[in-house]
């Protein structure tokens, strides 16, 4: 069943009332009408199964027929800190990054960074990138996409475990995963890698410094080897998936 995120303050005497963008996709693309359902979530974890009474070209709206709890969260805080890379490399890590559970993107600007801030146009894209993939998932809550950051400022607003893959390390990931607990905080960076002051300034501040193998790894690719890597080590991969919401 598709799922759709809103405001809560969209949803009101047990009716439920899509934006314009949801309109158009509920009518156009989904080609759905007036008694089918869909699911809506008020990103809070509150999941509710709404019957379709109204989808034009610019409105729609449904009667809530069942309220549950919303799936897919993980059972702790993951934050994804993350260099801004160049051309798709950075949406790539936000929609995969939401498939596998961070609850908080933390775009960084480090020494080596090429691309710098983004124009607000840029951030829209990005914010929709994460919704879309929230819904696409089964997930309960849309992650946070913080503004971008020094990586400086990250280290020091770091929570929990903090990791950092580095060329220069000898410790493997799985050494310090065996102690791994919520919540985590990974660093990952740009293109060029980070800059050897920044190894330094991560290592003063606690952050391990870890190796992914002998193997030098994109930027993108080195977030979700690590994310994968952190999600297993804290039993988000044994979890079992949800056979049905759980009605409240």
């Amino acid at each position: 069943m598709q799922r759709f995120f809103v405001p809560p303050q969209a949803i009101q005497n047990q009716q439920v009332r899509f934006s314009p963008e949801q309109a158009r996709q509920l009518r156009t693309v989904l080609r759905l009408h007036s008694g089918d359902e869909v699911l809506a979530l008020d990103g809070q974890g509150r999941c509710y199964r709404v019957a379709l009474a109204y989808a034009g070209k610019n409105d729609a709206y449904g009667h809530i027929q069942e309220t549950m709890t919303a799936g897919g969260e993980p059972a702790g805080e993951l934050t994804l800190c993350q260099a801004i890379a160049r051309g798709d490399r950075f949406e790539w890590v936000l929609q995969k990054g939401v498939e596998l559970g961070v609850t908080r993107f933390q775009p960084m600007i480090t020494q080596r960074t090429v691309r710098r801030s983004p124009g607000d146009s840029q951030r829209e894209r990005w914010e929709r990138i994460v919704r879309e993939a929230a819904e696409q998932c089964g997930r309960g809550r849309i992650p946070v996409l913080a503004p971008e950051i020094s990586f400086a400022q990250a280290v020091a607003q770091r929570r929990g475990l903090a990791l950092l893959p580095s060329t220069t390390s000898a410790v493997s990931a799985q050494q310090v995963l065996a102690q791994a607990a919520w919540p985590a905080t990974l660093f990952i960076g740009p293109e060029g890698g980070f800059a050897p002051e920044e190894v330094a300034l991560a290592r003063a501040a606690g952050v391990h410094t870890i190796s992914l193998g002998p193997r030098t790894l994109r930027t993108e690719t080195a977030a979700i080897v690590l994310l994968a890597l952190v999600m297993q080590a804290l039993g988000e991969m044994d979890r079992p998936a949800p056979l049905a919401l759980a009605a409240l």
